[in-house]
């Protein structure tokens, strides 16, 4: 790669806006928020953290969980000056983004919430192909998602499994560079689906993130902040 790229990924801060302070004086190209900014917060409620976010400098590139809600973050965020992913692309130079939030539920009862990024495992793949398509003549391609792939970072503290199928059958068949998610808190670290780098970025609630550097290599330091 002619140019490298320093990617601050964050998730899963639940509206502690506090923890956002302690990230001011990290150096970063830009911020991918892998989702749960909020914490199913009214929009008046869901400001401070907004801002906080938007106050740290670079660009941020940001994708919904379970608990952004869709009467909410849309205008919000686009105050704040954000990137939405959300089932679409973005290229930053060289490298190309894609990304999908919320996350997979079964009950339609749940598909239902007209609030909630909810959606069939089913609709991940043609969703992400999609949008791969259009950063296909990318030097290098990054993927941002709430929910981590299925058997890669998303163990529940009773020892299940909770990923995505269909995003791990996407990432198997395209081999994308880099893969951030948040989401499974207890789970944050690193893994490989093949030559795939798929790093669940931690829980920023509990002051974890993670500092990617991506070059000839792609390089992982974990970050925590007390």
């Amino acid at each position: 790669m002619s140019e490298g790229l320093r990617i601050l990924g964050l998730a899963d801060l639940h509206d502690c806006t506090e923890r956002l302070r302690d990230l001011k004086d990290l150096k970063c190209d830009l911020i991918a928020f892998c989702g749960d900014l909020h914490n199913g917060s009214s929009r008046e409620r869901a400001r401070p953290a907004a801002m906080a976010l938007a106050c740290l400098g670079p660009p941020v590139l940001i994708v919904p969980g379970n608990m952004d809600h869709r009467d909410v973050v849309p205008v919000l965020w686009e105050k704040a000056g954000f990137i939405m992913l959300h089932q679409s692309s973005f290229r930053h130079k060289e490298y190309g983004f894609i990304g999908m939030g919320g996350m997979i539920v079964k009950d339609p009862r749940r598909l239902g919430d007209p609030n909630r990024y909810y959606h069939r495992d089913e609709e991940v793949y043609s969703i992400l192909e999609k949008a791969y398509q259009e950063v296909s003549g990318a030097r290098a391609k990054i993927v941002i998602v709430h929910q981590p792939p299925r058997r890669a970072q998303d163990i529940l503290y009773n020892g299940e499994r909770s990923g995505s199928l269909e995003l791990r059958r996407f990432i198997e068949n395209f081999q994308p560079d880099l893969v951030l998610c948040g989401h499974i808190h207890e789970d944050r670290g690193e893994c490989l689906i093949g030559s795939t780098l798929v790093v669940n970025v931690g829980e920023l609630r509990r002051g974890y993130g993670a500092m990617i550097e991506l070059n000839d290599e792609i390089t992982v330091e974990g970050i925590r902040s007390i």
